[in-house]
């Protein structure tokens, strides 16, 4: 294992790399939109208007920049394709309009957290969508400014477009161009959609893995969108999550490794993230909806001067780094209306900066709930569900389930990031194993931090969903590090429900899928980390390798006594596996929904997936029965992969 030294030394000689590879690239261009607005973010955190006209350059336009690493730069970003260092993203879907997101990184010899990178105060940045991934049948752009009250991020919603139908975008500023991506809006009401194909992951940590698993869903061209669970972006990494630190960066005082402190840190932590190849890949590639979790957003506390970076600050770091679409601060869930093409999105107010929950309609077949179960809670609400989500997140909950009936919306899609179905203590033969795991083993369910700690809550949401005859519903959930797949039914025994076919005296409302993780440990790995370290009396990470090869193996055949033991326990546990790791898929039709769970090898990179269970679920009768004969999905609508060169340099988008 390196030393700090060393991971200080192995990053040095990176970036000296780095450098090299920037001169022989000839990394020169010239700045095309600058403006004198500009400074620090005002302290409720929204953004100053810009001055000038936009698109208009400054008094600096002309100026050359120089994208050269100087001696010390290490903010992660992918050098070759500065300005666009970290790609671009397009995320939250409606059928007349998109979110188009990217960064704008200009190295400084001031380093990372220059005032003014370069002497600028602003960039101008145009973008396009088009057709056709060479950018020639241009539907739509403008020109938007971006500053360092917004972190150089740009964030657009490119309105105007035909519903269910793949385009292409890029950015351009500064002389060069970004790469280009692909997007999909969603079908509106009467759209001839045949079927919608949804990915779903949650639990990804940069650090414990490498992110293959983002291109295995990047390289999917029929995917309509992806669902991210919570725990996008970790603030910090666990000491069984070193895998990447034993080959580069391992030093606990980084800043891309400890905690983050404040807004920069924060925003350089999406920027670690972002840089990498196959997270850039995949948002490249298709569109995302996010709903956070705790890491994403917890605050944290700065040992050494006291100060806390708050739960509202970090959301405000999500909205300006996510290509998510920011409600309505009323806690509605409702969306604005589109800003003009020139306008960037303006940043959250720190006050509604935890409003996220927000709904994506998708046609007739499906719509998109992205749920909120951390931050409304409130103990003194008139019921245990309001309790749980609070009374507004509650009230727009139900309104939206009754509306999507009523217009006879087939599936309801609910992004949730606990899970949401109950885990009730059973026995095991292997004492103290849930202990290790951090679960309560004296309740009567074993995860109380989301719904198992308040079962009322679930109750009243079955009740409601049953009651109303809303019973096609797939919640895709996070948190929890392993595969579980569930027929939701509050009583899970004989008669009130029947195993074999989902049948009893209460009814399923609906199916559950949690798609492990990405590389954060689940349940074979934490015991495999606790046997390690009792037998060692060192942390894993000074003998990763002998951790690997002989510990993980324990911590599995502890799990494989404690699946069947749960399953048993709980019979609408379709399945369970702690061991593995993967991401889910969906594919709705108006007859049922296909889910897929797809397991990729960790945490070495890897070109293989498995798919380890396919489960069916007819529409009118939730339950997810296996398919034995488990042939792959396939989606009729395909369109081309984006091009990883950047965009021709045309007047469209670099002037």
């Amino acid at each position: 294992m390196a030393s700090n030294q060393q991971g200080r030394e192995i990053r040095a000689a990176h970036m000296r790399e780095r450098r090299q590879l920037i001169k022989m690239l000839g990394a020169t261009a010239f700045l095309t939109g600058v403006s004198g607005c500009g400074g620090s973010a005002p302290a409720d955190g929204t953004a100053p208007p810009p001055s000038g006209t936009p698109g208009v350059g400054g008094g600096d336009a002309g100026r050359a920049i120089d994208f050269t690493l100087p001696e010390g730069w290490d903010y992660p970003a992918v050098i070759e394709l500065l300005p666009f260092g970290h790609g671009v993203a397009s995320g939250d879907p409606l059928a007349d309009r998109v979110i188009l997101w990217t960064r704008v990184t200009v190295p400084d010899a001031d380093g990372w957290r220059a005032e003014r990178p370069q002497g600028l105060e602003a960039v101008d940045v145009r973008w396009v969508i088009a057709t056709d991934p060479g950018l020639t049948d241009i539907v739509g752009g403008g020109t938007v400014r971006t500053s360092r009250a917004l972190d150089w991020t740009v964030k657009v919603d490119a309105s105007g477009l035909s519903s269910a139908t793949s385009y292409y975008y890029a950015f351009g500023a500064l002389g060069r161009t970004s790469i280009v991506g692909r997007t999909r809006t969603a079908p509106a009401p009467g759209d001839a959609v045949d079927a919608l194909r949804i990915a779903h992951a949650a639990c990804t940590s940069y650090w414990s893995m490498d992110f293959h698993p983002y291109s295995r869903i990047a390289e999917r061209d029929d995917l309509d969108l992806f669902c991210h669970a919570g725990d996008h972006v970790y603030e910090f990494v666990d000491t069984k999550g070193w895998y990447r630190a034993r080959n580069d960066r391992f030093d606990l005082e980084d800043v891309d490794f400890r905690k983050w402190f404040d807004a920069e840190e924060c925003g350089r932590r999406y920027a670690l993230y972002y840089s990498d190849p196959d997270l850039l890949k995949a948002h490249q590639s298709l569109p995302f909806a996010i709903m956070p979790d705790q890491h994403d957003l917890d605050d944290e506390t700065n040992p050494d001067t006291g100060v806390t970076f708050t739960e509202a600050e970090a959301a405000q770091v999500f909205w300006l780094w996510t290509p998510s679409r920011p409600p309505l601060p009323d806690g509605s869930g409702a969306f604005g209306p589109a800003p003009s093409p020139d306008s960037n999105i303006a940043a959250v107010p720190r006050a509604a900066a935890t409003q996220l929950y927000r709904a994506l309609p998708y046609g007739d077949l499906g719509e998109v709930l992205l749920i909120d179960i951390r931050r409304h809670r409130d103990p003194e609400a008139p019921t245990a569900l309001e309790q749980l989500l609070g009374v507004a997140q509650t009230a727009w909950l139900k309104a939206r389930l009754l509306d999507s009936a009523q217009r006879g919306v087939t599936h309801r899609v609910i992004v949730n990031q606990i899970n949401l179905s109950q885990l009730r203590v059973f026995n095991v033969p292997v004492p103290g194993v849930f202990e290790t795991l951090g679960l309560d083993p004296d309740g009567p369910e074993l995860y109380t931090s989301g719904w198992g700690g308040l079962p009322e809550a679930r109750d009243q949401l079955y009740g409601f969903l049953r009651d109303n005859g809303i019973v096609d519903n797939v919640v895709m959930s996070g948190d929890s590090h392993g595969w579980f797949a569930s027929d939701l039914v509050e009583t899970s025994g004989l008669p009130a429900y029947e195993p074999l076919t989902g049948g009893g005296t209460q009814g399923v409302v609906g199916v559950e899928i949690v798609p492990s993780a990405f590389g954060r440990p689940g349940g074979g790995e934490v015991v495999a980390g606790s046997l390690y370290e009792a037998a060692n009396g060192r942390p894993v990470h000074e003998d990763y390798e002998n951790y690997r090869r002989i510990y993980v193996p324990m911590g599995n055949a502890t799990m494989r006594l404690v699946e069947p033991a749960a399953q048993l326990a709980n019979p609408n546990l379709r399945y369970f596996n702690w061991r593995t790791y993967g991401y889910g898929l969906a594919h709705l039709t108006n007859s049922e929904v296909v889910c897929e769970l797809w397991e990729v090898p960790a945490p070495v990179r890897s070109d293989a997936q498995t798919l380890i269970r396919q489960f069916r679920s007819a529409v009118g009768r939730p339950h997810l029965a296996r398919d034995f004969a488990a042939n792959p999905t396939s989606g009729l609508r395909t369109a081309a992969a984006p091009d990883a060169e950047p965009a021709p340099a045309t007047d469209r988008l670099t002037g």
